[in-house]
């Protein structure tokens, strides 16, 4: 029995708690995946993010054992788009991140795409492992960090 399959895929409903919980994921998630990076913004810089970008029509997935959240994907359907996926650092490698990209894919069936940094080669080995197709390289509009799109192609009938 893996760990993935001793916990529960659910919709987060952001009960209390859980959206500090996903800034921190998502903080110690960045950090992880950045160990370039000089300054790291405090926690309420992403709780922030959380409370502004993980709003409708944004869908937020989380992986949770024993009321404990683990990981998270926050994906925008109807773009066909998975806009943020983060495991906590300490659980990567058990299947975590893969139940995530099983589910967009469930979701979206058509093909979705992602970015990550270009800076986080974990990241990407961990995508093409899965089978994504490697895309073209460009800028985040926001930060200005390069950044590579990813792709799932759609599901043969």
């Amino acid at each position: 029995m893996t760990p993935a399959s001793t916990s529960r895929l659910r919709r987060c409903n952001f009960a209390p708690g859980e959206a500090a919980a996903l800034a921190g994921i998502w903080r110690r998630g960045w950090a992880s995946a950045h160990r370039d990076v000089q300054v790291l913004e405090p926690i309420a810089h992403w709780l922030a993010r959380v409370q502004a970008e993980f709003q409708p029509p944004c869908e937020v997935l989380v992986i949770e054992r024993q009321g404990q959240l683990l990981a998270f994907m926050a994906l925008h359907p109807a773009r066909r788009y998975v806009a943020q996926l983060f495991v906590d650092p300490h659980l990567q490698g058990q299947g975590f991140g893969r139940l995530l990209l099983d589910e967009a894919s469930r979701r979206m069936p058509a093909g979705w795409r992602l970015h990550v940094a270009t800076a986080n080669s974990s990241a990407q080995r961990f995508y093409t492992r899965y089978g994504l197709v490697r895309g073209a390289v460009d800028r985040h509009p926001g930060t200005g960090r390069e950044r590579v799109e990813y792709h799932c192609l759609p599901r043969e009938n």
